[in-house]
């Protein structure tokens, strides 16, 4: 583009040219910052439902060890 081109644009049409850059800038922001919020979002729930797990896994853990102490003490 050469400077001539960029001149005979008039004023007000720099306006729209400018208002369309700033919204398409605000609006990848905005879908950027949205994404890292429910990317934590589902990160916090991924961690909770982890947890669970582990607490549901070291409980069935010990009925485990219960059970197998229990099959050790009956004689042959």
């Amino acid at each position: 583009m050469d400077a001539t081109f960029l001149t005979s644009i008039p004023w007000y049409a720099w306006i729209a040219i400018m208002g369309v850059v700033v919204f398409g800038i605000t609006t990848i922001v905005g879908l950027s910052i949205g994404r890292n919020t429910e990317l934590s979002k589902a990160l916090a729930q991924n961690a909770e439902i982890n947890q669970k797990l582990v607490d549901r896994l070291d409980s069935m853990d010990t009925r485990l060890a219960s059970l197998e102490s229990t099959l050790n003490d009956i004689p042959n």
